[in-house]
């Protein structure tokens, strides 16, 4: 048998003997290590890549993270504020219809004809009482037609005490839910007034 110097290298036209299993093992030792080493020089820039994207992302997901919790903090704060906003209005309403009942309209007076004519004193209320008490007229009067009593709070609820419990109402949804607890039902004709309100 002849030595390996004296073996013919794989494919070699000059020499044609036949291929032996020794020489399909070299051929295939170095056809993987030829692969590897193409497969590493390639890889190797793309884990630089895959590295510095992942900074980045790590870096856009502590930014996204600190602005979402900024977010709920604002928003939390905008609730805060709406929330006092709401109830200053209420109480600068509340303290401006106190003052102004002390004031009084008088209507149906005409110059000259003070002794004959019937005279309506109303209280004078603020626009905002006149607005808010005109979204809740559809209410007061259901009440009134059933002849229960009720009143107007200083911030223009409608409040209704029944079997020592306080029913009020401060909107077309709370109006609703008082005429329930009493008993009475909107007619569709007075529903859609209410939703052309």
């Amino acid at each position: 048998m002849a030595s390996d110097e004296s073996l013919p290298a794989p494919g070699d036209p000059i020499n044609s003997a036949p291929t032996t299993k020794q020489d399909l093992v070299l051929l295939k030792e170095e056809l993987l290590q030829a692969i590897t080493t193409r497969v590493t020089d390639l890889i190797q820039p793309m884990q630089v890549q895959l590295a510095e994207l992942a900074k980045d992302l790590r870096d856009t997901s502590k930014i996204a993270e600190n602005t979402a919790e900024l977010t709920l903090s604002l928003q939390d704060d905008v609730k805060t504020l709406r929330s006092t906003d709401q109830h200053l209005n209420s109480r600068i309403t509340s303290l401006e219809n106190r003052w102004r009942m002390l004031n009084l309209k008088f209507r149906g007076i005409a110059e000259g004809m003070e002794e004959e004519a019937k005279v309506q004193v109303l209280l004078d209320l603020s626009s905002e009482t006149l607005d808010k008490r005109r979204s809740l007229k559809l209410f007061a009067n259901k009440l009134f037609k059933a002849n229960i009593r009720f009143r107007w709070s200083p911030t223009s609820d409608l409040h209704v005490y029944r079997n020592g419990l306080l029913h009020q109402a401060s909107d077309s949804a709370s109006g609703k839910t008082l005429l329930a607890a009493l008993g009475l039902n909107l007619t569709e004709d007075e529903e859609r007034a209410l939703s052309s309100l």
